[in-house]
């Protein structure tokens, strides 16, 4: 082998970062050291890698993007393979990269986290937020070993873990009409002002639940964060769907209820996804097993807000 993993990993740094000096402090080492890893894997694959651009930085070549790819890839199978080998006597060992869909990450985490310490306190996880198809692209390029999100984005081809089903459900202002009923209907919101949590594929699901009836919704805001999107509603400008119903989605005085939608409607699974590869090491088995296990002692039943 013509080169070292560390070299591979200073690559892979730049390519991530885009600036040499980004990968430096990232890596904790000296930018010459960046440098010259990058100067090397260029010289064995005999194109370049990036664009160096005074002032500005580094920028990938079209062989850097493909090298790019397949360097994560063989770092995080190498990552893998050492977890694999320092877990051989059983017990779980060395860094987990878990991926989490950013608008349940809140509720999710602390429950996994707190149980992956008190069975597994040699594991380290990193945690890497991302919307539902950030994160099957960070499971295909190894950025994340297990992904904690929706099955309706995963390829179906990917292994998924299911850990419930998440009907959505209407978030209203404590002003509004609707408050006072204990069940609302797609009919009487979608005349309503909507605000939507503009996500990737969530515009899709959230519209599709209207036009499946013959409905249109009255989208008059939309807003990536969840935290901004319960404060419109609590300010009453208009009221929203979500899957994900948490604790404080349920306290009194806090400017908006939480309603069930009435009738069959589509509710996505939750769960954990994962690559082919992945499948079998120690350290992502033991993640299904801790989630599949909490899933069975319904720790995931408060989060679920669905119609009696």
């Amino acid at each position: 082998m013509q080169f070292t993993l560390k070299q591979l990993g200073y690559v892979d740094a730049a390519l991530r970062t885009g600036s040499i000096a980004q990968a430096a402090k990232e890596m904790n080492i000296s930018q010459s050291s960046i440098a010259a890893a990058i100067d090397a894997i260029e010289a064995l694959m005999g194109v370049s890698l990036f664009h160096r651009m005074p002032a500005k930085g580094i920028r990938p070549t079209e062989a850097g993007l493909v090298a790019g790819e397949k360097i994560a890839q063989f770092l995080a199978g190498a990552r893998i393979l050492e977890s694999d080998l320092m877990s051989s006597q059983g017990n779980a060992v060395g860094s987990l990269r878990l991926g989490c869909y950013a608008p349940t990450a809140p509720y999710m985490l602390p429950l996994i986290l707190g149980r992956v310490r008190a069975q597994h306190p040699k594991v380290r996880v990193e945690l890497k937020e991302g919307d539902m198809e950030g994160l099957v692209g960070f499971l295909n390029t190894g950025e994340v070993d297990v992904a904690l999100t929706y099955r309706r984005t995963t390829p179906e081809t990917m292994p998924f873990q299911p850990l419930f089903t998440a009907p959505p459900w209407a978030l209203i202002a404590e002003s509004s009409p609707l408050a006072a009923k204990d069940i609302v209907t797609l009919e009487e919101l979608a005349p309503l002002p909507m605000i939507l949590l503009d996500l990737s594929s969530t515009e899709s699901y959230f519209t599709k639940l209207f036009t499946d009836r013959g409905l249109t919704p009255n989208v008059v805001h939309t807003t990536r964060s969840s935290s901004v999107l319960r404060g419109l509603v609590a300010a009453n400008y208009g009221y929203s769907l979500l899957n994900i119903c948490g604790p404080n989605d349920r306290k009194e005085d806090s400017g908006y209820v939480c309603r069930p939608l009435a009738g069959p409607i589509d509710s996505p699974n939750f769960g954990l996804a994962y690559t082919s590869s992945g499948r079998h090491t120690t350290i992502v088995t033991a993640m299904v097993d801790i989630c599949t296990s909490l899933a069975g002692e319904g720790a995931f039943d408060s989060l679920v807000l669905r119609a009696e």
